[in-house]
C-alpha cells in the first residue's frame, strides 16, 4: 500500500553536529523544515545565531532556531534575536525562576513559542530510567519525578500566560496525567525513541539504547503511544542527537540515538493511524510555526531492512533494525 503526505516538520534536533549534515539528513528523511535546539552547542547571540542560519540558507533547507533564554543566569535579548530570525525560545525549567518568568512575558510580547526541557538537575545524575532493571545493573537511575515536578511547576507559570509553551520530549505518565487537560497555548511534545523503546532495552548493559531524557517503563511507553492515538500530545519529533562514542560502558557512553535520516519513515511505522501521524509530525509542527508545509511525499508500507550507511549524520550507530514503511 502507498500514501501521498507532506513532508514532515521535526521540533526537536539537537545541535550536535553541522548545519550541513543536518540539512542532509533531513532531505535523507523527508523533512522539509527542522527546529534547531541549542543543547550542545549555545546560541545566545547575533553570531551564533547568523552562522546557523547563514550555513542553512547555502544548504538551501529551512531551518528554525531557538535560542537560549537564559545563558548564564542572565537574560539573552530575545527582542534582538527574534528581529534577527530567531522563531523560538529554549529554555531549561530548573533555571531562575525570575527569569523564567521575564522569559514568558518576553515570549507573550514577542509571539514567540517557548520550548521547555522539564528536567530536575540536581536529581538527574544517573544513566537511566530509575528502576529495578538499573538497580540489577548496578548504575544510578533518573526517576520519573525528576520531569514530573518541573513539568507541574511551568505548567503552574504557564497558566498565567498567553504565550505558546510547548513541553519537549515528554517521557512519563505522570507528566501526561498533568498536561491533559491543558489549555490551548499549551503543547506536548513526545520524543519517537519513546513510542518504542522501554529501559529494558538496556538490560544487557546495550549503549545504544543510553540517551536523554531516558527510555523509560513500559507502562509509559504505553501512555506515550495512547495519548498520541487520542491526540493529547501535540508533536512527535526525532530528539535527534549525533551521538558516536558508544563502545564503551554504560556510564561512558553518549547520551543520545541517531536517527533523522530515518525520522518520517520511523513515526509511518508506528501502531498508530497515518492520519494521526501526519498531524503530529506536519500538520501540527507547521501550524505552531504559521507555515506551509508545501512538497509531498510517496510512503510506501511493508518489511524493510535499515542500511545506515545511507545516512548522512556522522553518526550511524542506532538500535533501530527495521521499519513498515518507506519514502519511494
Amino acid at each position: 500500500m502507498k500514501i501521498e503526505v507532506p513532508k514532515s516538520f521535526d521540533l526537536n534536533v539537537k545541535n550536535s553536529e553541522s548545519v550541513g549534515r543536518i540539512a542532509a539528513a533531513a532531505k535523507n528523511s523527508g523533512i522539509e523544515a527542522a527546529l534547531m535546539i541549542p543543547k550542545h552547542k549555545p546560541i545566545y547571540d547575533k553570531l551564533h545565531l547568523a552562522y546557523n542560519l547563514k550555513r542553512a540558507n547555502e544548504e538551501n533547507f529551512k531551518l528554525l532556531v531557538a535560542i537560549e533564554g537564559i545563558h548564564e543566569n542572565k537574560l539573552s535579548e530575545i527582542s534582538i534575536l527574534k528581529n534577527k530570525g530567531a522563531s523560538a525560545i529554549f529554555i531549561n525549567s530548573d533555571e531562575d525562576m525570575n527569569l523564567i518568568k521575564r522569559v514568558f512575558e518576553y515570549a507573550e510580547f514577542l509571539d514567540i513559542p517557548i520550548f521547555v526541557n522539564c528536567n530536575n538537575k540536581a536529581l538527574s545524575y544517573g544513566v537511566m530510567n530509575d528502576s529495578e532493571i538499573a538497580y540489577s545493573l548496578g548504575v544510578s537511575g533518573i526517576p520519573n519525578y525528576a520531569e514530573s515536578i518541573e513539568v507541574a511547576k511551568i505548567y503552574e507559570l504557564s497558566k498565567h500566560f498567553k504565550a505558546k509553551v510547548v513541553f519537549q520530549s515528554i517521557t512519563t505518565k505522570e507528566s501526561i496525567e498533568i498536561l491533559k487537560n491543558k489549555p490551548n497555548n499549551i503543547f506536548i511534545d513526545v520524543c519517537i525513541d519513546n513510542l518504542y523503546f522501554s529501559d529494558k532495552e538496556l538490560e544487557n548493559f546495550n549503549t545504544l539504547y543510553k540517551t536523554f531524557p531516558p527510555l523509560r517503563s513500559e507502562e509509559d511507553k504505553e501512555t506515550l503511544l495512547n495519548a498520541c492515538k487520542e491526540e493529547i500530545v501535540d508533536f512527535i519529533s526525532s530528539n535527534h542527537i549525533a551521538a558516536t562514542n558508544k563502545d564503551v560502558s554504560l556510564e561512558e557512553a553518549d547520551f543520545g540515538i541517531s536517527k533523522l535520516d530515518i525520522f518520517t519513515q520511523l513515526a509511518y511505522s508506528l501502531p498508530l493511524p497515518a492520519t494521526t501521524v501526519t498531524k503530529l509530525i506536519s500538520s501540527n509542527p507547521a501550524k505552531l510555526f504559521n507555515l506551509e508545509i508545501k512538497e509531498k511525499i510517496t510512503i510506501e508500507f511493508g518489511e524493510f531492512e535499515i542500511d545506515t550507511s545511507s545516512f548522512f549524520s556522522k553518526a550511524k550507530l542506532t538500535p533501530y533494525k527495521t521499519l513498515k514503511a518507506r519514502i519511494v
